[in-house]
């Protein structure tokens, strides 16, 4: 659908509970985004207009050792988990957990999480409702499919800087926000320009006297490796992978993350909007995502 329908629908449903203004502009995004990490749908680009695409359903393997768990992921109907309760029953080897909605994101698709003994087990569930089982766990998949931070910089297109004079603030690595433009010597600046009359906003990379258009989530984080500042942890006995939430992760990264529980990230305070925590992360896939990020010790973002 087209955002305008999504957003439509989130407002039918939430703006009883929640102020309107930016408070609802940023529960939309928030909604789009959570669905989109958890694989449920993709939020795509056509002709300069976003749109909702729902996802084919699979049923995917989880990143941890020990007996086989998976989660639903993609297209689902009223009756999705009566039939995946269905399918484990007549399995015989398989279990259905219990499918509760999110607590702390109220929009977020009930999680349908199925255990088994074995990837046969898991493999005849999927079977039995019709759709692919990943045995391969696609957090993994996604992890390793990601670029890094210099790759990304290497695949925009610049061009010689053309000083557009529209109002303009600078994301400040310090303050993990945008803020009043000043002149530095910073070796990669990213900056949002407001149209003087106030209807669109293009967002920057400049260096060197060039500029590119990018996506604001992978540009902070290109800003953030270029001045060495470190923002993600991760609680390795919990594993749980922490970032600010005012400086969410790129869309794959997210979507790596969540795809280790099929859980949307908790929202804690800390400073600023608090921390946005994804749980059962490996620490493997917290060190691959980690360099690619740049947040390594020396943080170059080339994934040594």
């Amino acid at each position: 659908m087209p955002w305008g329908g999504f957003r439509s629908a989130v407002d039918a449903m939430f703006r009883a509970g929640h102020g309107a203004g930016a408070e609802m502009r940023f529960l939309r995004s928030e909604a789009g985004a959570v669905g989109d990490a958890l694989g449920h749908w993709d939020i795509t680009e056509e002709g300069g207009q976003l749109r909702v695409c729902i996802a084919p359903p699979v049923l995917a393997r989880l990143p941890w050792p020990g007996s086989p768990r998976a989660v639903l992921c993609g297209a689902r109907s009223p009756d999705t988990a009566s039939d995946v309760d269905r399918a484990c029953r007549s399995s015989g080897g398989a279990s259905l957990r219990p499918a509760l909605q999110h607590g702390i994101h109220p929009y977020a698709p009930s999680r349908i999480e199925v255990a088994s003994g074995t990837e046969a087990g898991l493999a005849a569930v999927a079977a039995r409702i019709g759709v692919p089982y990943a045995e391969e766990p696609p957090a993994w998949r996604v992890a390793a499919a990601c670029g890094t931070v210099a790759e990304y910089l290497g695949s925009l297109d610049w061009q010689p800087d053309d000083n557009l004079e529209w109002q303009r603030r600078d994301f400040d690595p310090s303050r993990l926000a945008f803020a009043q433009a000043r002149p530095g010597d910073a070796q990669l600046r990213l900056s949002t320009y407001e149209h003087p009359r106030g209807w669109t906003t293009l967002d920057r990379l400049l260096r060197d006297g060039e500029m590119a258009r990018v996506d604001r989530s992978w540009g902070r984080y290109a800003v953030l490796a270029s001045a060495k500042v470190r923002v993600v942890g991760h609680d390795e006995r919990a594993g749980a992978v922490t970032g600010p939430r005012q400086v969410p992760f790129p869309r794959l990264i997210a979507r790596a993350l969540a795809l280790c529980s099929g859980r949307p990230p908790a929202v804690v305070p800390g400073l600023g909007l608090g921390d946005l925590v994804y749980s059962d992360v490996p620490r493997a896939v917290f060190e691959v995502i980690n360099a690619k990020l740049g947040q390594q010790c020396g943080g170059t973002g080339d994934g040594h």
